[in-house]
């Protein structure tokens, strides 16, 4: 295919290249010479690309904590011993009496050194907040 250079330096790129690489008015291009080629390229700006780095992780906090706080327990998910079960989940009940059994273990220790470095309980629903109402700064 060929096109041809205008006045003003401008191109029309054929109609089934646009198609095929899904350009469109707005796209933006990108221009690189190599080896003495013109090289145009279709610049890749997705919604991930552009949130990569913008959410930080508070101190102590992980991805799982934040897609369990999210989604909500998976089926296969430990049961912590601070955690408090719910009734209206129907699990075994020889799960029901082994986390009985941790969790009496688990607040005897506690009873007994509050601060040794035992997590805290888990926060069971939170809204994600923006970075600044969080009290973070943007460099």
């Amino acid at each position: 295919m060929e096109a041809t250079l205008a006045e003003r330096g401008q191109v029309v790129i054929p109609k089934a290249i646009r198609d095929q690489l899904g350009l469109s008015a707005g796209t933006l291009l990108t221009f690189t010479v190599e080896g003495g080629k013109l090289i145009i390229r279709k610049k890749v700006d997705d919604a991930f690309s552009r949130a990569r780095g913008l959410l930080k992780l508070e101190p102590g906090e992980t991805v799982e904590s934040i897609m369990r706080d999210l989604r909500g327990r998976a089926p296969n998910d430990p049961i912590e011993p601070w955690e408090e079960l719910r009734d209206d989940i129907e699990l075994p009940a020889a799960v029901r009496e082994d986390h009985a059994r941790r969790r009496a273990a688990w607040l005897a220790a506690q009873a007994v050194a509050p601060s040794a470095g035992a997590p805290a309980p888990a926060i069971t629903s939170r809204k994600r907040q923006p970075k600044a109402a969080r009290g973070g700064t943007r460099a």
